[in-house]
């Protein structure tokens, strides 16, 4: 694995993380790691944990190339974050798993049910139909919340190394590429960048001109319009905006900011 991964919360101190650390190389880590990585918690500690401590490591995958990805053991009913989902007991070990899932299939005591997306991943669902791996993610260009039901900390994988391996990188590959020149590019962004970003991602505009005409109308925003054009060129010299369009790299920085959530409350009002 090229991405670092870390034990978070009890796993971090339990026995089964030592587990993980040989087979892994996982890190102990009290806090959320910077940059791209996977973090590995019990799922019953996430359960129990406040809404206010599950959003902040849900909001943590906000960003590309980072996996939250839950394990066994899971706390008894459902849980509404980030969608509802719950994992039931099963009377007997599921059949019909392959790679990893064939390794840990005869330990495997849940399935996954409710609002999770099942993943294109070996062994996400047994012969049966239920679900073993279930995700989420915030936005199209995020990384990942997963919850497996595959006991990953299990003393087989000490016999089955290279299955884990493959299965952790398959997970991995689907919460897409972390991009420094994105992150760099965030760094030199200031409060009213990000706010003329949110500006022209709140409506269409069919050209700069109408952009900047949009500024005198607006009750939201209290750039002047010298203001106004010059954020304006500044986002556009730095390939952030195409005309009066942000483009692809400056939506993903804006979903990815504390602005994210000002773009769907604005297209809201401005679409009334």
């Amino acid at each position: 694995m090229t991405v670092p991964i870390f034990l978070h919360g009890l796993l971090a101190t339990h026995r089964r993380g030592r587990i993980l650390q040989e087979v892994l190389s996982a890190t102990p880590n009290a806090e959320l790691p910077d940059g791209r990585a996977v973090v590995l918690a019990f799922g019953e500690v996430f359960q129990s944990a406040e809404e206010a401590e599950q959003i902040r490591l849900i909001e943590w995958t906000r960003v590309p190339g980072r996996v939250l990805l839950l394990l066994p053991p899971f706390a008894g009913g459902g849980c509404e974050q980030p969608v509802s989902w719950e994992a039931e007991r099963v009377e007997s070990a599921p059949r019909g798993g392959e790679g990893l899932a064939k390794v840990l299939a005869h330990e495997v005591g849940y399935r996954l049910v409710g609002k999770l997306q099942t993943p294109a991943l070996p062994g996400a669902t047994w012969s049966d139909l239920s679900v073993s791996v279930g995700s989420y993610r915030l936005h199209p260009a995020a990384g990942l919340f997963a919850v497996t039901c595959l006991p990953l900390w299990s003393l087989a994988v000490l016999d089955a190394p290279e299955e884990l391996e493959r299965w952790l990188a398959s997970l991995v590959s689907l919460a897409g590429e972390g991009q420094p020149a994105k992150m760099a590019a965030a760094t030199a962004l200031s409060p009213d960048h990000y706010g003329f970003l949110v500006f022209l991602l709140s409506q269409t505009f069919a050209d700069e001109e109408q952009a900047i005409a949009g500024l005198r109308s607006s009750s939201v925003f209290r750039f002047s319009l010298e203001r106004g054009r010059s954020l304006l060129k500044e986002l556009s010299d730095r390939g952030l905006v195409d005309g009066a369009m942000p483009t692809s790299v400056a939506y993903e920085l804006v979903m990815q900011s504390p602005y994210a959530p000002y773009v769907g409350a604005l297209r809201e009002v401005s679409n009334r």
